[in-house]
């Protein structure tokens, strides 16, 4: 039996993202999700347009199994119409997917984490933040399978902070073992990926509006703080010009090819490129029109 590896994408299946009052209970349930295939026809993925993109599964509206955990809620001020987001998408050892979806009600901001493991799926509420607005905005599963997340403090952007979250019970970790980098205040950190040789790359954006490739260096700790550093790696281009909108996702190949997700030219669909880590140059590969990215393997008879 050979194991090969397929690329997949993920989108919400209301497009809108918006959900009418009173429809579902908000904060303990995953919204319906489309899984995409985006493979490439063999020896051709330095083509435009060559992905053939097809639905490969449909996860249903799941509710998480542990409601009765309490989490971080308040009355809004000012009211907004609900709006569910998929913020990311990650892979387990044993080839599980990893979805992280939030909502935004009157009552404050909901994460949730998706178990997908390719026939049937479960949620569970994330819990533990420092205060109601808070949101996982990225995941990663790294090594013996534990998650590192993105936290906003404000509901979606920055200031952000790095953090474990128990796989077991959706609680959030801020003061993690792992060493996990202090994040200026005024940057974005997204697009967490794990590379072949174990590295944990992201991108960051920053007051400068350049986005760039780093690395988060768990090993070398600082003398002063005692957590790990963010190596600045390349600058992103594309048509010979600095990427200034951020990455939507990002993901390595087992063989260490890389991919993004991104639309820089703030186009209808999102494009898929293939990322030069050393020079930062992205290659545009096709249209896709999904949210997230992310590589599953697949077993061949």
């Amino acid at each position: 039996m050979q194991i090969s590896q397929s690329l997949i994408g993920a989108r919400l299946n209301n497009k809108q993202s918006t959900i009418k009052i009173g429809s579902t209970d908000l904060a303990n349930t995953t919204p319906a999700i489309s899984l995409i295939s985006l493979d490439f026809p063999t020896g051709k993925n330095e083509f435009i347009n060559q992905i053939r993109p097809k639905t490969v599964n449909e996860i249903l509206p799941t509710t998480v199994d542990n409601t009765d955990t309490k989490t971080e809620i308040a009355n809004l001020s000012v009211y907004t119409q609900p709006t569910e987001r998929l913020t990311s998408l990650t892979t387990l050892s044993d080839d599980t997917l990893v979805f992280v979806t939030t909502v935004s009600t009157q009552k404050g901001h909901h994460s949730n984490l998706l178990f997908f493991d390719g026939k049937s799926s479960k949620s569970k509420k994330i819990s533990g933040f420092k205060k109601c607005n808070c949101t996982i905005e990225n995941l990663l599963a790294i090594a013996g399978d534990k998650l590192i997340g993105v936290v906003s403090l404000a509901g979606g952007i920055p200031p952000f902070e790095l953090v474990e979250i128990d796989l077991k019970n959706g609680k959030v970790t801020f003061d993690s073992d792992l060493g996990l980098p202090q994040l200026p205040p005024n940057i974005r950190l997204s697009n967490l990926a794990l590379g072949p040789d174990g590295k944990i790359y992201a991108t960051t954006l920053g007051m400068e509006g350049v986005t760039r490739l780093v690395q988060l260096d768990l090993d070398n700790k600082s003398m002063v703080t005692g957590k790990g550093k963010i190596v600045s790696l390349s600058p992103l281009t594309f048509d010979k010009k600095l990427l200034q909108a951020d990455l939507l996702s990002l993901t390595f190949s087992s063989s260490g090819e890389v991919y993004a997700l991104a639309n820089p030219e703030y186009e209808e669909s999102n494009s898929l490129f293939s990322v030069d880590m050393h020079a930062g140059k992205m290659t545009l590969l096709s249209k896709a029109a999904v949210d997230k990215i992310t590589f599953s393997s697949k077993k061949d008879k």
